[in-house]
């Protein structure tokens, strides 16, 4: 009857390490699911530079940069592949507005380093969409930026609806406090004298340019409001991780008054899975930037708060 047991234990013990390891399979780091309309843009305003740069980039280009991408990294699933690169529209789709966006990505780098690889259709579309040759250039030096990747999720944030896979590809948002450089700019800037600093050079887009300009200005005010106590200090608590929206006021605010402590007081108001979702790995960096290669040539990606070597839009600055 003992052995028996022992047999039947060790039968139920290989069954139940099956499960958990074939369950752990179907539950990847990058989700096979659908892709949200439109970029999930969360304002109409911005429908007509979606469309403008889905239209330049013309399928053949697309299907030469997923194959040779595949090619170099035959371990990326199919459908990783896909958020990934939809991910990198996003990333193009904030440097149509701002001047320069460091790269939080490896993975969409590593996307972005292979579209380069067609040189001529690189070029159609970077002049296309952009108007001027979008670079692409390697740096070597260390400086972590966690101040400016905070900006690069509230302007990321204020675009898009972010997901599962948007927080796999790009890391944990609203990890850190606003660089207090930018929003002093934006406390005490004129529109004319942000758009010539922060934004990228022209009158596409204008409108969009000055209404993120307009939305950040009235955060700061509204902040400025609460801390005086003429507002009461209240914050809405998210009932789900895809309302970040939610969260970019409070990020204003304790970016400007409780950097310090910026980390615990957005944690208590992130739904749990948020919380937890901090970014790991190792961050290697650039003159303007920093990036994580953990997991660099798995099926799904996962990236710090660090940005890659990139140029960070039409050029970077240190």
């Amino acid at each position: 009857m003992e052995i028996f047991l022992f047999i039947f234990g060790v039968i139920f013990a290989a069954i139940f390490i099956k499960v958990i390891v074939t369950g752990s399979k179907r539950d990847p780091f990058i989700k096979d699911e659908p892709f949200p309309e439109h970029l999930g843009i969360q304002s109409d305003d911005y429908l007509p530079m979606i469309r403008n740069l889905e239209k330049s980039l013309p399928e053949g280009y697309r299907e030469n940069i997923k194959n040779r991408v595949l090619r170099e990294h035959p371990k990326w699933k199919d459908y990783a592949y896909d958020w990934t690169f939809f991910e990198l529209k996003r990333y193009f789709v904030m440097n149509a507005i701002l001047k320069t966006v460091p790269m939080f990505s490896s993975k969409a780098d590593d996307i972005w380093h292979e579209m380069l690889m067609f040189t001529r259709d690189y070029e159609h579309f970077s002049k296309n969409f952009f108007g001027e040759y979008l670079h692409h250039s390697p740096n070597m030096d260390s400086t972590p930026i966690p101040g400016e990747r905070a900006f690069f999720d509230w302007v990321y944030l204020s675009l898009f609806e972010a997901g599962h896979n948007s927080r796999r590809i790009w890391g944990s948002f609203l990890q850190n406090p606003i660089k207090k450089e930018i929003l002093d700019d934006f406390r005490s800037m004129n529109e004319t004298e942000l758009l010539n600093k922060y934004f990228r050079a022209g009158n596409d887009w204008l409108e969009l340019k000055k209404k993120m300009i307009e939305k950040l200005k009235h955060e700061i005010s509204e902040s400025e409001s609460m801390k005086l106590g003429k507002k009461a200090l209240e914050f809405t608590k998210p009932a789900s991780v895809s309302q970040y929206s939610y969260l970019l006021f409070p990020a204003v605010y304790f970016s400007v008054y409780e950097p310090d402590g910026f980390e615990d007081n957005m944690n208590e108001l992130l739904p749990p899975e948020l919380a937890k979702d901090s970014a790991s790995g190792m961050v290697y960096c650039s003159g303007f930037s920093c990036s994580s290669h953990s997991d660099h040539d798995s099926g799904g990606g996962h990236d710090s708060g660090g940005s890659s070597c990139s140029s960070c839009g039409g050029g970077c600055s240190s």
